[in-house]
């Protein structure tokens, strides 16, 4: 099928979904948890100047991923709980899809969005926290026909502190506050945030999971075990930027699945927690398994895992012909194996007569 040929098969699915979508059944409490997760790993939240030389601002709160049936489900049953925003099917220059849901007025952001998406933790929390804080001192400058520098000042640099390593400013900080005369002050943010030290929900951590996590399996033909193969299952669990928030995060993700913390660093330099073998088997993948409905985009992931390892344990992998259904099992998930598929089954082949 041609990249044209399946952009436009996607662009029908989203329309004839997006027409006819109802609002999910699953539990709105059990959503709000959820979807909170998510956003944790996924969310963006903004303030910009409309103009240069204007101290007007807008908001921007955004959500997304890559496009799916199942993600876009979600997105419309948050647009239908929240009842602001809308959804979008979007396709970057690779002519790969994206679904993102947006809120683009200040007021549906600061009323409707913000006390939704209350259960966030560290950075998250506090971007919230700080948004409110500008729409309040934006409510203060306007009235003021000669606002105060200092509180200009305040108002400008708090704004700049919002996404700051996501959507580059036309103007820089410096730049800004000099057109206002206030360059010469310095601003302490002054901001008292109450740090949320709470055990964060299942369902908000496997909202967590949807986003970066993956189950994979390694697979290996190591000589030193001719004519057996090497296999190993590795539960990764959310890439979050390294710091300490997010690592505060991370433990206590742990804390809640009875769990040691197993943190690991990415080659990007993202963090987050990675468990394999016995523990997989018998903690990870029982937790998947009480919330099999929750897992959407992932579902197909998890049933290919759970099927590898009900292989694995019958000792079924010692066939050939049991063997090439891991084969293509593992190439129907996400996976550190460079060779192609074609090389393990030759290799099977050669090792094994039956």
């Amino acid at each position: 099928m041609t990249i044209k040929t399946t952009k436009y098969d996607i662009i029908a699915e989203y329309d004839k979904i997006s027409l006819n979508h109802n609002i999910s059944s699953l539990n709105k409490k059990d959503f709000h948890q959820f979807i909170n997760g998510l956003y944790q790993a996924e969310g963006t939240m903004g303030a910009y100047f409309y103009k240069n030389n204007s101290l007007a601002i807008r908001l921007s709160f955004s959500i997304g991923q890559n496009y799916s049936a199942e993600a876009l489900n979600v997105f419309l049953n948050l647009q239908k709980i929240l009842r602001v925003g809308k959804v979008k099917l979007e396709f970057n220059y690779k002519n790969k899809p994206n679904v993102r849901y947006t809120v683009n007025n200040t007021k549906e952001i600061i009323f409707k969005v913000l006390p939704y998406f209350s259960l966030l933790y560290g950075q998250k929390n506090r971007n919230n926290i700080i948004v409110e804080k500008i729409y309040k001192l934006s409510l203060e400058v306007s009235k003021e026909i000669k606002p105060k520098v200092f509180l200009i000042s305040e108002f400008i640099n708090l704004v700049y502190s919002i996404n700051s390593e996501g959507r580059k400013r036309k103007l820089s900080l410096t730049d800004k506050l000099a057109i206002f005369n206030c360059s010469s002050l310095t601003c302490y943010n002054n901001i008292e945030i109450e740090e949320n030290n709470n055990l964060p929900s299942e369902l908000f951590i496997i909202g967590l999971f949807l986003s970066e996590g993956n189950l994979r399996f390694v697979f290996d033909a190591p000589l030193i075990r001719i004519p057996k193969f090497l296999f190993k299952i590795v539960f990764n669990f959310s890439a979050q930027s390294n710091n300490n928030s997010n690592l505060e995060l991370l433990v206590l993700c742990a804390k809640r699945m009875n769990l040691k913390p197993q943190i690991y660093i990415r080659k990007s330099g993202m963090i987050g927690l990675q468990y394999t073998g016995e523990t997989v088997l018998k903690f990870i993948m029982p937790f998947l398994v009480k919330y099999q409905d929750w897992l959407f985009w992932k579902k197909n992931q998890f049933i290919n895992a759970q099927k590898l390892i009900a292989l694995i344990k019958n000792n079924d992998h010692l066939t050939k012909k049991a063997l090439k259904q891991i084969i293509n099992l593992l190439y129907d998930m996400p996976n550190k194996t460079l060779s192609p598929k074609e090389f393990w089954m030759d290799l099977i082949d050669k090792r094994l007569w039956k």
